[in-house]
Order: structure tokens, then C-alpha cells, then sequence
């Protein structure tokens, strides 16, 4: 799964493109084609030789310093363990004391560590014992915890180049309300390589277990901590993925595992990703918020500048997203334009998206998308159960002005208002090569796949027969779709009939057709 935002600006010059694919991206100074989901290699005891370190006075070290495997003592090292901070020689963090070290020095805005290459050498322990349960639920004593200071605040980011190098950092735990929080709490720079486990993060805006907000990369990282926040923008990655002048930034092959929870604009990996170039991105932590939640991110590409658009491709949620108004599988909003901004371009493109958790809120709704206007959709299935009031389906609740085709929803729909196996409302768009075989129930405007259909041009579209239920709770102009058995559908000819996106294998999804990138 891929997810890509582009951002494109004549005033700046920049590029920002997010998307979960297989088709060619852009790649970072240390990008390499293998995701690490573990630790590389696990602490010991001992000193651990620095090839080719230097030491932080420019000589070269023949080992670096530093005891690996100890629990963090909750006091601040003097410096690294050696390296002098450039790529081929970065400053080793081989302790938690030196972890905290880094932190320290870019709270104090200390200029000579910008841009400034660090890397891992042993997991670290921030607090020793379990810090959270199975559940996620917080079991330590949290006045016998120590606190970790975030890399980079509200006042200053981090600017530098950190390489976990596959290696872990657990016991993690932060409890405030302040913002910004995260083992990163801002950052401009590069993040990359690393889990953070068995850890407890607790803030106001901005809070994530990665990085609190982010202007600069996040790349292969995996998160099993729990995020809480009675707050706005909370993920399990990022808590908002920021525009930056002159650069493209990226939030990339990165899984969620942990649960997040938070108020407004929550997600799995972002909170807010409106620009940012988001590839490959999974989430298999329950989700829960109030507006504006997603499996994936809660807002992808609102725009309040005419060059900001943002794409996503092969993005992917496993868990239960739960919310009250826009509430999605893949995002909570996706596109919008702010009031200033005229004409009707393409906001947000997604393509092959996938859900298979189950989707629960009030208005807006949507295995997919809770509500989506001037975006275009490629490739999409919706495998699990959405249930909602108003505005509910299998795909996207409510769309507007959007463009979408080659996609497909097998599960069971149920609301009130406007409900449809594929849209709760469409209108003004351009629609093609779909099918629903979801059970669809609903008061009005109910529709097995359409709930309200408005002004809309449509080409094979296609359901599964069920009794005398109609495809469309109202049709006001805008095409037709067309019954089919089971039978017809579980078979080669019904696949090639949807397009060349589609594939049969009576070996997968109970027979009926899927998506070629799927397999």
C-alpha cells in the first residue's frame, strides 16, 4: 500500500507527492527498497566498536562508549557515544542517557547539531517492565516512570538525520497536556528505521508516538504504543504532516500497530496529512475520535492554496475506526477547498485503497471516505461492516464533484438517511466500473448502490440482486446499474466485464472479482 501527496508550488518551488503504490516515487537521500518491521539486533551489555565513527572532537574512535541494555536512569549524557555527525560518520546513540542527550540539544536550539547525521546502535530502554498491557491500558505506576522529553517542541524541530537502524525504543512515557509530543515532538529533518513498543504517549495537539508534527520524512517505522489525547491532530506516526517551503515531505512505509485516540482529526498514522507525500502507510490499531477520523488519516489534502494536492496510493486499514461526523477507513475528509479557492480541480487522488475493519459513526461515513469533494478515487474495496445515521456507505459517504472508478464493497451497510452499498450521496461527478454484494438497510434514500444519486455520469456500475431492493434510493439523473446473480458475478466473464483493474480467483474473496494490485 502506498499514499502520496503532491504539493506543487510556482512561489516555492516544491514537489510534494503521497502516495501508496508500486509506481514510481520519489527517494530520499537514505531510502532503500526493504521495510525493517524489527529490531536488528538487541542490546547487550558491553561497548559496542564504532566502524568508522569519529569521535565528537573529529578523531576517529576505535569504540565507541557507552554500556547497551540498561534501562534509562533518567539522567542526560555529555555527548554521543562518538561519530561527528556527518553520513558516513553520524553520532552513535548506543544509550538512553544519550538518547536524552540529543533531545537536550535541540531544546537549547544548540546551531552546530543542525543537519546533523544520528544513528542507533543498541535498543533502547527508556523505562523498564511493562508500561502498557496486551489492551494498551497504562499498568505501570506512572510516579515511578520517568518522563521523556520530546526531540524538538512547539519553539524549535529537530533538524538532523536520525537512523534507528532497525533497533527498538521501548518503556516510553509521556504525560502531559502540552503540545507536540511523540519520542520526536517537531522535526523538519529525517526519521527513519526504528519501532517504538511497550510505551504510553499522552498529549494535547500534535501528539504521536513518532513525531509529534513533521515537516521534513518519516520512513520505515512501526509503532505499537498507545496514543491518547483529548486533543486535535493525534496519529499513530504523526500527529499532522506540515507544509514546508522549497521541500517535499514524506510519511512513508510505516505501520501502526497501537491504539489512538483523540478528538478532532485523528488517525492510525496521521492526524492530518493535507500536505505531505504519504506512501505506503497500515494500520492495525482501533481508532477512535470525535470528527474527522480515518483508519489512516483524519483530513488528507484540504487545500487553502491553489498548488496544494495531495495523492495516496495502496494505503491500508485493519481495525475499527470510530467516530461521530466524517468518519473513514482510509481517510475522515478527503479533499475541500477553502472558500477563496476557485475553479473545480482535483484535490486528493487515492488509489488502491483497501479497508477491512469495521467503520462506526453518525454523518458522513464510509468504509473508504467519510466525505469527500473534488477528489478522484482509483481502485478501492471496502471489505468490512460501516454503520452510521446519515450519509453511509461501503466506499464514501458523501461526494461531491469527484471522479472515481474500479471499485467494489462487500460489506453489510446500515443507516438511516442516504444510504448505499458504494455512495450515501453523489453528485456532480463522474462514476465507472463498480460493484456492491453488501446487504443494505436504511429509512430513506436507500440504495444497494446509491443512496442519493444526483447529476452524475455513470458507466457500469453493477449489484447484487437482492429481492426487490433497487440499486438507487433516489436517481435524479445520472445513469443506471445492473442486477446480477451470484452466479454471475463469481465468475471470469463478470471480472473482465468491470475492466482490466479487475481479476477473478475463486480462491479469494469469496469468489467475486478483486482488484488486480490485490494478488
Amino acid at each position: 500500500m502506498r499514499c502520496l501527496p503532491l504539493f506543487v508550488s510556482a512561489i516555492f518551488g516544491c514537489s510534494l507527492l503521497g502516495a501508496c503504490s508500486s509506481s514510481t516515487v520519489p527517494a530520499t537521500e537514505d531510502d532503500d527498497d526493504e521495510f525493517s518491521s524489527s529490531s536488528k539486533t538487541k542490546n547487550s551489555s558491553s561497548s559496542v566498536k564504532g566502524e568508522g565513527s569519529g569521535s565528537e572532537s573529529g578523531g576517529i574512535d576505535n569504540e565507541c562508549v557507552g554500556e547497551t541494555g540498561n534501562p534509562w536512569d533518567g539522567t542526560t549524557a555529555k555527548k554521543f557515544a562518538c561519530g561527528t555527525g556527518t553520513k558516513l560518520s553520524p553520532y552513535m546513540i548506543l544509550t538512553a542517557e544519550q538518547l536524552a542527550h540529543l533531545s537536550f540539544i535541540v531544546g537549547a536550539k544548540d546551531k552546530d547539531y543542525d543537519g546533523k547525521y544520528f544513528k542507533l546502535g543498541a535498543d533502547i530502554i527508556l523505562n523498564e517492565g511493562d508500561v502498557i498491557d496486551e489492551n494498551g491500558a497504562l499498568v505501570a505506576d506512572s510516579t515511578k516512570l520517568h518522563k521523556w522529553t520530546p526531540i524538538g517542541n512547539s519553539n524549535v524541530a529537530f533538524t538532523g538525520n536520525f537512523d534507528g537502524d532497525g533497533h527498538s525504543v521501548s518503556g516510553m512515557f509521556i504525560n502531559t497536556t502540552s503540545t507536540h509530543n511523540g519520542l520526536f515532538g517537531n522535526s523538519s529533518g529525517t526519521i527513519q528505521n526504528f519501532i517504538v513498543e511497550n510505551s504510553w504517549v499522552q498529549g494535547g495537539n500534535y501528539t504521536a508516538a513518532i513525531v509529534g508534527a513533521v515537516s521534513g520524512s518519516v520512513s520505515k517505522v512501526e509503532n505499537y504504543a498507545s496514543v491518547t489525547s483529548t486533543s486535535d491532530y493525534v496519529g499513530g506516526i504523526a500527529g499532522l504532516a506540515k507544509c514546508a517551503p522549497s521541500k517535499t515531505v514524506y510519511v512513508k512505509n510505516s505501520k501502526n500497530h497501537g491504539e489512538v485516540k483523540g478528538r478532532d482529526e485523528v488517525g492510525g498514522v496521521m492526524g492530518n496529512s493535507h500536505c505531505a507525500y504519504i506512501d505506503s502507510l497500515y494500520n492495525y490499531g482501533s481508532v477512535e475520535g470525535r470528527n474527522i477520523v480515518g483508519g489512516i488519516s483524519g483530513r488528507a489534502g484540504y487545500t487553502y492554496v491553489s498548488s496544494y494536492l495531495l495523492t495516496c496510493k495502496y494505503a491500508e486499514n485493519y481495525a475499527e475506526v470510530v467516530g461521530v461526523n466524517n468518519v473513514g477507513g482510509i481517510f475522515g475528509v478527503a479533499g475541500y477547498a477553502s472558500p477563496n479557492i476557485s475553479g473545480n480541480s482535483v484535490i486528493t487522488t487515492l488509489e488502491s485503497a483497501k479497508n477491512g475493519g469495521n467503520i462506526v459513526g453518525e454523518k458522513s461515513v464510509g468504509g473508504i471516505i467519510g466525505s469527500g469533494n473534488q477528489i478522484k478515487i482509483i481502485r478501492a474495496a471496502n471489505l468490512a461492516s460501516v454503520e452510521g445515521i446519515e450519509f453511509v456507505a461501503g466506499i464514501v459517504g458523501s461526494l461531491i464533484s469527484s471522479s472515481t472508478t474500479s471499485l467494489y464493497n462487500t460489506g453489510d451497510i446500515s443507516g438511516t438517511l442516504r444510504v448505499g452499498g458504494v455512495f450515501g450521496s453523489n453528485s456532480e461527478g463522474v462514476i465507472s466500473s463498480a460493484y456492491s454484494t453488501g446487504k443494505v438497510d436504511g429509512d430513506s434514500l436507500v440504495g444497494l448502490m446509491i443512496g442519493y444519486n444526483y447529476n452524475t455520469t455513470m458507466a457500469d456500475y453493477y449489484y447484487l440482486k437482492q429481492g426487490d431492493q433497487e440499486p438507487f434510493g433516489l436517481n435524479n439523473g445520472g445513469g443506471v446499474a445492473t442486477p446480477k446473480t451470484e452466479e454471475e458475478m463469481k465468475s471470469q466473464e463478470f471480472a473482465e466485464l468491470l475492466g482490466d483493474d479487475f481479476v477473478y480467483d475463486s480462491k479469494m474473496n469469496d469468489g467475486y472479482p478483486v482488484l488486480e494490485w490485490e494478488k
